[in-house]
């Protein structure tokens, strides 16, 4: 928080406690719906809940938005269903429809009927999917017929003073998406130019079932400030702006973060402590079953370590490198996934590299280890076992640890679930079998097991 806003945050607090609300009044009413929701994420509840009843309706609606779905799922709880449609009817429909993702079914479905009647453009937004360009774009967007002069263009967008303008599409006498011209564009030509004659006919679009994920790499490749989105037919439905964008790639990170350790964000706002820990047990009880086969491995060799003691010794080092690699390279891997640097038909070059580099850092590590192990342990051929496990181990693991979130994506699953305990579950595994496999073979040939 920057000092401005502390210093705003702790006068406002100060006030509170003094029972001068007028005085914090003052103060909040003065800052940005942004900055207003940041002193609301650094005050107590109560004291949370005091700043917001000083706002009027429309800076209720616009701090909503700007906070994240716990604060504003508190906040909802503590409005009637009358004073949150009220509240929520300042806001475009796809950003209302978003803050009630955030409260229970039931009263999201009760508020979401009331706010139909009040306004019949939120049965347009609830057609979509979730995550579809249909549920997050705009309908405040300017499109004119292909015939129309950039004298009456002006015009019209000088009129419409409500509406966020970055480009101006083109359109038939059906709504068709024909082309787009930019304000620079519109400026720039003759007055009784038509826009036919200037504008672009190469426009890139997305469709209304486009996943927003998608769209956002879209708008990040091209540097758009906002995309069309168009139906079945190409007509022009409504526009996605990069603000919107930021929002998605917050949303779409902070989701992947979650998964990648086998949780949700829904235990965010989830009162029971039951529920919560059935949101995270699945990927555990996973984890509980391939550390149970790491057990039967280490029983399979129970001679191997009965009579090497020492073998037992460097196990977790072998898992844990593995571990490592095997989730740096999902990693690398999910990430170029999500932003689109990987050509999902041809992923060899990618994968490939992940390969390498584990192969140098087995290399690397395995030379390492083996050294530390000879001179410690007196036995060179202990040191190789280390040695030659950590090479194998870690160029297996950076293979799984690249190739998993590929063929998940191939499957049509989130690849984030890969992460996590999938990855580190199989490495154990693995790093455990190869371990122990190579030290039976080798060491049984300096010391025979009976």
């Amino acid at each position: 928080m920057n000092p401005r806003l502390r210093v705003a945050t702790e006068s406002v607090r100060r006030f509170l406690r003094k029972g001068a609300a007028s005085r914090a009044k003052n103060i909040v009413e003065k800052l940005h719906p942004a900055d207003i929701a940041t002193i609301l994420k650094n005050l107590s509840p109560k004291e949370r809940w005091d700043v917001f009843s000083l706002l009027d309706k429309k800076t209720c609606a616009e701090v909503l938005k700007e906070l994240d779905s716990l604060l504003a799922a508190e906040v909802l709880e503590k409005l009637s269903d009358e004073e949150a449609v009220e509240i929520l009817s300042f806001l475009p429909p796809e950003d209302a429809v978003s803050i009630l993702d955030s409260v229970s079914d039931s009263r999201r479905d009760k508020i979401i009927r009331l706010l139909e009647e009040k306004q019949k453009e939120f049965s347009r937004v609830l057609e979509y999917g979730e995550d579809t360009a249909g549920r997050i774009m705009s309908t405040s967007f300017l499109a004119f017929r292909e015939d129309t002069t950039v004298e009456e263009a002006i015009k019209k967008l000088r009129e419409s003073k409500d509406k966020e303008v970055f480009y101006i599409y083109v359109v038939d006498e059906r709504g068709r998406l024909l082309g787009v011209v930019s304000l620079r564009s519109l400026l720039l030509s003759n007055p009784n130019d038509k826009l036919k004659d200037i504008m672009n006919p190469y426009v890139v679009s997305v469709r209304v079932d486009t996943d927003q994920e998608e769209v956002a790499r879209i708008v990040e490749k091209y540097d758009f400030l906002s995309v069309p989105v168009v139906d079945e037919n190409n007509r022009l439905v409504g526009v996605v702006t990069a603000d919107d964008v930021i929002d998605i790639i917050t949303e779409e990170a902070t989701e992947d973060i979650y998964r990648m350790v086998g949780a949700s964000d829904e235990e965010l706002w989830e009162r029971s402590l039951f529920k919560i820990a059935l949101y995270r047990l699945p990927w555990l009880a996973f984890t509980f079953v391939g550390e149970f086969i790491s057990g039967l491995i280490l029983k399979h060799y129970h001679g191997t370590l009965k009579h090497f003691i020492a073998v037992s010794f460097f196990i977790p080092l072998v898992m844990a490198l593995g571990g490592n690699v095997g989730n740096q390279s999902q990693t690398i891997v999910n990430r170029a996934l999500a932003t689109g640097r990987i050509d999902e038909e041809n992923p060899w070059r990618v994968l490939f590299r992940q390969i390498g580099v584990g192969l140098i850092m087995g290399l690397i590590s395995g030379v390492i280890a083996a050294l530390g192990v000879s001179l410690v342990q007196k036995n060179h051929t202990l040191a190789l076992v280390v040695g030659v496990s950590l090479l194998v181990s870690m160029t297996l693991s950076a293979f799984v640890g690249a190739v998993t979130p590929v063929i998940f994506k191939k499957l049509n699953v989130d690849p984030a679930v890969s992460s996590g305990p999938f990855i580190t579950t199989f490495n154990d595994i693995a790093g455990t079998a190869i371990y122990l496999t190579l030290a039976t073979i080798l060491l049984l040939k300096t010391k025979p097991i009976p």
